[in-house]
């Protein structure tokens, strides 16, 4: 069922995400502060999704923020009093020293947490359950539930409800402190792990999310107990095993990788672990030869450990998935994916009627930038321009992908107005050439090029093609109508020493492979990829005669233009010949500003509310319509 290959881990890592002694009071300390102040604070006469939404979100994300940049040590001295005063005041404000918001991830894995604990009851129109239930904590300590109703205090808290009829008001069923206290102390261990990890580098690198590759196999068992027994609880009938089991699974799954959103390959897997565990245990069911609790025992239970052994195994490249899987939906049209997934095409000439069809939504893709609020960057609020700057330091800071990023770079043929960026091997002498260009005569006598003779000669060769080809779009048309459009009779005689930082910092991040150069290949195998069918970047052995990355610099604008070609085969890929070409170009436009110091008129950024998008269009390549 599972393909389980090695992922890369770091010895040290590995060692910092041994908890202590101390580390692990601390995480339980918390755990159980949260647990007792939401079980003394809850509303008695409200569902138990409801208490968990209003009563346990609040204490989650303070004790969040005290394990990841808190002085832990100092809050577990001060006692419970201090936690219960932040836990009591929901607009307190949390000075840790920390971010104004959770990381993105951060925050989804508190919302998988918080969704986990909202499943562990289903609602109360169905029977209570009385016979108590044994969990084990990861320390290996039995843990007795008893389900049993918890009675109101006498004493009525301000999430009390009052009854405002003669009518008796409804009890619910509330979750346990044995079982929440479980759940928390998991949650807690986590975070302690990621602060250990991150207190071990001195703050050298962003924290580490994913941890589920450093938990001992005692946290993996207490994980499968508790969706076990989740599962026993909300399942009474057959139709509900499949479903209901795989909607735990993958919000659990979702909380140990500190992901949104789950990919393809996930989905699959539990759909596959689901349906064999059906499997098993439908013979025997049928033929009263085992009850549910034996047969989760001897089933299930397996099943789930070998999954999350899975997880352990393969975090970083399902983490990928995930974080792509989002991209793509934030991205595209849910129909319009939905249509190109599932479409059957015949020919060649079908595509291109398809694609001439939905031209407007293949060439307008928008791609957020990794730093816009609510998309990639941060959960809410923070400054969109700080987080921006940080976010491109932070990149350009990271020798790692600093180097694959300039390898990639020599790779392609940039071209700034036309003349060709000498190759650099570091990020210096990248600014350095790019300076020399921005600034030498023949930028000025570039952008002096009238706009008359460049429409004719675009409309002279678009005429040609359009009546030789059988699409009537493609790269080169769109690189003829962006380069050089505008004319500048007057030109600034000095390029600021800042823009060019800018430009050469843009520059690696769209020639990496690995980050924003990658979005376009992603989207065109989303599109167009499948099950029988590969999508290939294309590798041209002959001469290139257009950049494969354009800086076009405006007086009001620099736009960085990045071209890439993909070849679609069918499966196996061997000597054939591709079925089709596809090309795409993302487009970042920065906004320049002009400001005059003495004589001299200098080119600088000027950041907007939409500095960092981009947008990839998509068209398939020129085929010439053969006739007989």
């Amino acid at each position: 069922v599972y393909c389980i290959t090695m992922a890369p881990s770091s010895p040290s890592s590995n060692h910092a995400a041994v908890l202590s002694a101390n580390e692990s009071s601390q995480a339980r300390h918390l755990a159980n502060s949260v647990a007792s102040w939401y079980l003394a604070t809850l509303d008695p006469y409200a569902p138990h999704s409801q208490n968990v939404e209003l009563r346990l979100r609040h204490p989650v994300h303070v004790v969040t923020r005290c394990i990841l940049y808190g002085n832990i040590g100092g809050i577990e001295a001060g006692g419970t009093e201090e936690l219960e005063a932040l836990f009591n005041d929901d607009d307190a404000e949390i000075k840790d020293g920390g971010p104004e918001t959770l990381t993105r991830r951060s925050a989804a894995r508190m919302e998988a947490f918080l969704a986990s604990c909202a499943d562990a009851l289903r609602a109360d129109d169905d029977p209570h359950h009385d016979e108590p239930r044994e969990l084990a904590d990861e320390d290996g300590k039995d843990t007795i539930i008893k389900k049993t109703i918890p009675r109101p205090s006498a004493t009525p808290t301000r999430a009390t409800s009052t009854a405002s009829s003669s009518k008796t008001p409804k009890i619910h069923r509330q979750i346990e402190h044995g079982e929440l206290l479980l759940r928390l102390d998991l949650y807690c261990r986590t975070l302690r792990r990621i602060r250990s990890i991150a207190d071990y580098s001195n703050g050298t690198k962003q924290l580490q999310e994913c941890i589920i590759q450093c938990e001992p196999k005692k946290s993996i068992r207490s994980r499968v107990r508790l969706i076990i027994q989740t599962f026993l609880g909300n399942v009474d009938c057959v139709r509900d095993v499949h479903k209901t089991l795989m909607s735990l699974i993958l919000k659990a799954t979702l909380e140990v990788l500190a992901v949104e959103i789950w990919c393809e390959e996930l989905s699959t897997t539990v759909d596959r672990l689901a349906s064999e565990y059906e499997h098993k245990v439908s013979f025997g069911s049928l033929a009263f030869l085992s009850s549910p609790d034996s047969s989760v025992e001897t089933h299930l239970a397996p099943l789930l450990t070998k999954y999350f052994e899975y997880l352990q195994m393969n975090w970083e490249s399902l983490v990928s998935k995930c974080e792509i899987e989002r991209m793509l939906r934030a991205v595209l049209d849910r129909d319009l994916r939905f249509f190109f997934k599932n479409a059957v095409f015949h020919s060649v000439g079908h595509i291109l009627d398809v694609c001439r069809d939905e031209r407007g939504f293949l060439d307008n893709i928008a791609l957020p930038p990794p730093w816009k609020e609510g998309v990639f960057g941060n959960a809410s609020g923070g400054d969109s321009n700080k987080d921006m700057d940080a976010a491109i330091n932070s990149y350009c800071s990271d020798a790692a992908l600093v180097s694959q990023a300039l390898r990639d770079l020599r790779r392609e043929v940039i071209t700034v107005n036309g003349q060709i960026l000498s190759p650099a091997h570091d990020v210096p002498e990248l600014a350095e050439y790019l300076g020399q260009i921005l600034n030498s005569s023949q930028m000025k006598k570039s952008l002096g090029e009238t706009k008359g003779s460049i429409l004719r000669n675009s409309r002279r060769r678009l005429k040609k093609r359009v009546s030789n080809y059988t699409s009537d779009f493609g790269l080169e048309s769109e690189s003829d109508f962006f380069s050089g459009g505008e004319s500048d009779s007057s030109v600034a005689s000095k390029v600021d020493v800042g823009l060019v930082d800018v430009l050469a910092r843009r520059l690696l991040i769209a020639a990496s492979r690995t980050g924003a150069g990658g979005d376009a290949y992603f989207v065109v195998r989303d599109l167009f990829g499948g099950d029988e069918v590969e999508v290939v970047p294309h590798h041209s052995s002959g001469r290139v005669n257009q950049g494969t990355i354009e800086i076009i610099v405006k007086m009001t604008s620099a736009i960085i233009k990045s071209h890439a070609k993909f070849d679609i085969f069918a499966k196996p890929c061997g000597d054939s010949d591709p079925l089709i070409q596809f090309h795409t170009t993302t487009t970042e436009t920065l906004t320049l500003q002009q400001s005059v110091d003495g004589s001299t008129v200098l080119l600088k950024e000027k950041k907007t509310k939409m500095t960092g998008w981009k947008t990839l269009a998509i068209r398939p390549a020129y085929y010439e319509k053969i006739t007989a």
